[in-house]
């Protein structure tokens, strides 16, 4: 089993990388989180692999770290989930955002995830909770006592984020911290106009903490 490849980066496309490894070209399927950290073609770089063997070719996947491979081994024992959807679904969710979603047994955030239907969201928060129930996810200081968002505009904003690139959390996040500063009579443009401002201005408050 090949579990991890290190070499020279050749080629990079929408999906895939070519790893040069000792003269031998090896093409990966990865993740986002691989593409987000790629570095200059020529560079070196190691990732973390999964080796799928079919019957008419072997199939290499690719991950960030040993934390991203080993939530997409338990993403992949899920019946009717396979190597090509599990990277998928973690390329459109944080690793902190899945387990969150089964934990807290939130059909609706998987069933936003590409290739995610009803069903196939319900038998990942059947077979995944009990191996996700003891897992504690450190607090990242923000966000973790905000309520869940309720009302017919609220969620056509949450779900108009998410059409965006935020996940699910976030997205939520981003909606409750507009809620004090929107206008009487606000509608869905406003609300999404306001949580998209908060949203910016707190980022560019953290940055001056971090740099004052």
């Amino acid at each position: 089993m090949i579990v991890s490849l290190k070499g020279q980066l050749l080629e990079v496309t929408e999906r895939t990388i070519v790893l040069d490894v000792q003269g031998v070209g090896y093409e990966v399927i990865v993740t986002n989180s691989v593409l987000k950290k790629m570095p200059n073609q020529g560079q070196e770089l190691q990732i973390q692999t999964y080796l799928q063997v079919r019957d008419d070719a072997f199939v290499l996947y690719g991950f960030s770290s040993s934390e991203e491979r080993d939530l997409f081994h338990k993403i992949i024992g899920v019946a009717g989930i396979g190597p090509k959807l599990g990277v998928g679904i973690l390329s459109n969710i944080a690793p902190r955002e899945f387990i969150q979603a089964v934990q807290r047994q939130d059909l609706r955030t998987l069933t936003s995830l590409p290739g995610i239907g009803k069903k196939t969201g319900e038998r990942i928060l059947l077979e995944l909770k009990d191996k996700f129930k003891d897992i504690v996810l450190e607090s990242d200081g923000e966000d973790d006592d905000l309520p869940v968002v309720s009302g017919s505009v609220f969620e056509d904003a949450v779900e108009a984020l998410q059409a965006l690139g935020y996940y699910g959390s976030e997205a939520e996040r981003m909606v409750n911290l507009a809620k004090p500063h929107l206008t009487e009579n606000y509608n869905l443009q406003e609300l999404l106009k306001v949580a998209l401002a908060q949203n910016s201005q707190q980022r560019g408050e953290h940055t001056w903490r971090r740099n004052g």
